[in-house]
């Protein structure tokens, strides 16, 4: 039970890592921001959507939901401005719309990923948490994806990846550890913490990426491709089950 927190982190990184591969890859076939915008969104989107909702749902209820989504909604909009008046990274538009979205990805899914290592540390030694290892590498391959997706394309590298990883693995080493000391009655807290979480998401979604993608092309090219990307995470999560 002492290295818990050592395999729900490594597991974590695996998902993470594999999905900042293909984030690579991604740029390295990049035709435009447009494209690249529209499908982070919809990859997002179908993260929010048809996973960490209804988890919200099954763990808290909805109006627990609701709540949580209200507050982290009042919440992003205190951190996009704290953002636009201390971040100044570039001299391109372009390029700090990608780091601030890669930034609050980051954040967001890391403080998601908090509740996840709580139930994965109350639950390991078990058939269940061996199914939730292998739920937590193959889930996090897409937030891998539309988290390095941006900072790639703004020109961050090897030292980044790292680091990010890092950011994000370490609330599921933390939150596995306390999970082998915390019951199932603080439930609804952790469900409070996801349901901020995806609010923070999808406003970064809508107000950061969908709307670059539209000034980079068309709504309608732009709901296509968004498009595309859920089906892409809708299979994925079909095929990954």
């Amino acid at each position: 039970m002492a290295t818990t927190w050592f395999i729900g982190a490594f597991a974590s990184a695996i998902g993470i890592g594999a999905g900042g591969g293909l984030a690579w890859m991604l740029k390295g076939v990049e035709r435009g921001f447009g494209f690249i915008y529209s499908l982070c969104t919809g990859l997002i989107l179908g993260i929010l959507l048809l996973e960490m909702i209804p988890e919200s749902i099954e763990l808290g209820g909805w109006v627990n939901l609701a709540i949580g989504i209200t507050i982290g909604i009042i919440l992003f909009q205190y951190i996009h401005q704290f953002m636009d008046k201390i971040i100044i990274i570039t001299d391109s538009h372009q390029k700090d719309i990608f780091v601030r979205s890669g930034v609050l990805l980051t954040l967001s899914i890391a403080f998601h990923n908090f509740p996840v290592g709580v139930a994965l540390g109350s639950t390991i030694g078990t058939d269940f948490g061996s199914l939730m290892l292998t739920t937590l590498i193959l889930h996090n391959i897409p937030e891998g994806i539309i988290v390095f997706t941006p900072l790639f394309l703004a020109g961050f590298g090897i030292i980044t990846f790292a680091l990010v990883t890092l950011i994000i693995s370490f609330p599921i080493a933390l939150g596995s550890f306390l999970g082998q000391f915390i019951d199932g009655s603080i439930s609804t807290i952790l469900a409070l913490m996801i349901n901020l979480a995806i609010s923070i998401i999808f406003m970064v979604a809508i107000k950061e990426v969908f709307r670059e993608a539209i000034r980079n092309s068309t709504i309608l090219y732009s709901s296509i491709v968004g498009f595309l990307g859920f089906v892409i995470i809708y299979v994925y999560l079909k095929l990954s089950i």
